[in-house]
């Protein structure tokens, strides 16, 4: 016979796995990145399914002239498992001088992706 605590202490231990299994990225995401000067940057994201955008949020008094700032980019969901999530941002073939950005990221909650930039910078996703 299995005591009762610990069929409670083995569910428990496997429900938050399951609820990182069934997260979507769907939906809409606020993130939180580094630039290679140190300075913090925001962008807003958009998922439907494996789509999306990725508009970096211009910062008062800067980036008046850059034309990767302040549009939508489009965004492809390379990979989506349980625990790694890979996000690939086209912004060369979209406009002259802007680089693609690669997010690889993994899961926290349900509500939170961590991860690296491309460059190596922290990233932080969370879903508004």
């Amino acid at each position: 016979m299995v005591h009762p605590f610990r069929l409670l202490a083995a569910t428990a231990s496997v429900l938050p796995a399951l609820a990182l299994a069934q997260a979507s990225l769907d939906g809409h995401w606020q993130l939180s990145f580094s630039t290679r000067d140190g300075e913090t940057r925001q962008a807003v994201v958009s998922i439907s399914g494996r789509q999306g955008s990725w508009t970096t949020l211009p910062q008062p008094g800067k980036e008046k002239r850059d034309p990767c700032v302040g549009r939508p980019f489009p965004l492809t969901v390379a990979v989506a498992e349980p625990r790694r999530v890979v996000l690939e941002v086209d912004f060369a073939s979209q406009v002259v001088g802007c680089r693609d950005r690669t997010v690889t990221g993994e899961w926290v909650d349900a509500a939170t992706v961590a991860g690296k930039l491309e460059n190596g910078k922290a990233v932080r996703m969370v879903r508004q």
